[in-house]
C-alpha cells in the first residue's frame, strides 16, 4: 500500500546532516501529535548533506483528515526512497518530493509546495531554483512502448487482464493504470478518479495535467505487473447466485 499524504501535510523538517541517516518530524492535519522519522539512507545530491523545512495548507474538514491519516504511525522508521528539492543537479524530479519505504507503513510518498521549501545549512554548494521541466519525459520510456501489448490485445480477459504500468497524481487521488497501448499516444485501462471505470486515456494528456498543487503526473517507478481484479476485485465479482 501507498500513503500518499500529501493533502494533509502541515509542515516539517528533514535532516540529512549525518551521511546514511534522514531524520526529522512532520506536522499533519487529523493527527493529535507530531510525527518523527528515523530513516536510513540519504536525499539526492541536491540536499544531500543539508537540512530542509517545508510548510503545507490544508483547509479541509477535520475529519476528512483524521480518518485519511487513521493507523498512521507517529515513529516512522525505515528507508529513504527519493527525498528531493528538485533542485539541480535533478537526479529525479524538479520539484519536491519526499519518499520512503515505512517498517510499519510501507510507501510513503508527500511533495511540499515548491515555493514553501527552505534549505539550510550544510552540503557542499548552495542550492539553486529548479530549473523547467520537460513534460512527461520519464512518464514512457522506448522500452516500456515494446513491452505494452497493442489496444484490443486483453480485451476478451477480462478480470485476468494484464495492468503493464501505473501512473499518479502525486498531490491528489486520480490514478491510471496502464494495460495497452496504441503505440502512439492512446491508453486502455483502469482510471480511478471520482470513480473507477475502464477506459481510455492519452499520453499527452497526462504529460500535460496537473494537480492542485500544480504537480505533474508521475510513473510508479516500482510498479510490478498485477492483473485488473488484483486492483480492483470488486469491478469483477460476480453477481449473488450466479455461477
Amino acid at each position: 500500500m501507498t500513503w500518499r499524504p500529501t493533502k494533509y501535510l502541515l509542515e516539517g523538517e528533514l535532516d540529512n546532516t549525518t551521511p546514511g541517516k534522514v531524520t526529522g518530524w512532520m506536522r499533519f492535519a487529523g493527527m493529535k501529535n507530531k510525527v518523527t522519522l528515523d530513516l536510513k539512507g540519504d536525499s539526492h545530491r541536491d540536499i544531500r548533506g543539508r537540512r530542509i523545512r517545508f510548510t503545507n495548507t490544508y483547509k479541509g474538514p477535520d475529519r476528512e483528515a483524521a480518518d485519511y491519516m487513521e493507523g498512521f504511525a507517529e515513529r516512522q522508521t525505515g528507508k529513504v526512497g527519493n527525498i528531493t528539492a528538485g533542485y539541480p543537479p535533478q537526479d529525479y524530479t524538479d520539484y519536491p518530493y519526499i519518499e520512503w519505504y515505512g517498517d510499519t507503513n510501507d510507501r510513503i510518498v508527500g511533495a511540499p509546495e515548491p515555493n514553501r521549501i527552505e534549505v539550510m545549512e550544510g552540503g557542499d554548494s548552495p542550492p539553486q531554483p529548479p530549473s523547467p521541466k520537460v513534460p512527461g519525459k520519464k512518464l514512457l520510456t522506448k522500452a516500456l512502448r515494446r513491452k505494452l501489448p497493442p489496444l484490443y490485445s486483453q480485451e476478451d480477459q477480462g478480470g485476468k487482464t494484464v495492468v503493464h504500468l501505473k501512473f499518479f497524481t502525486p498531490d491528489s487521488n486520480w490514478t491510471f493504470w496502464a494495460t495497452e497501448f496504441d503505440g502512439e499516444d492512446t491508453f486502455f485501462g483502469l482510471v480511478e478518479g471520482h470513480e473507477r471505470e475502464l477506459g481510455y486515456f492519452s499520453l499527452r494528456e497526462l504529460e500535460s495535467v496537473r494537480g492542485p498543487m500544480g504537480l505533474p503526473i508521475e510513473r510508479d517507478l516500482y510498479w510490478q505487473p498485477r492483473t485488473l481484479e488484483e486492483i480492483a476485485p470488486e469491478m469483477f465479482r460476480q453477481p449473488a447466485g450466479r455461477r
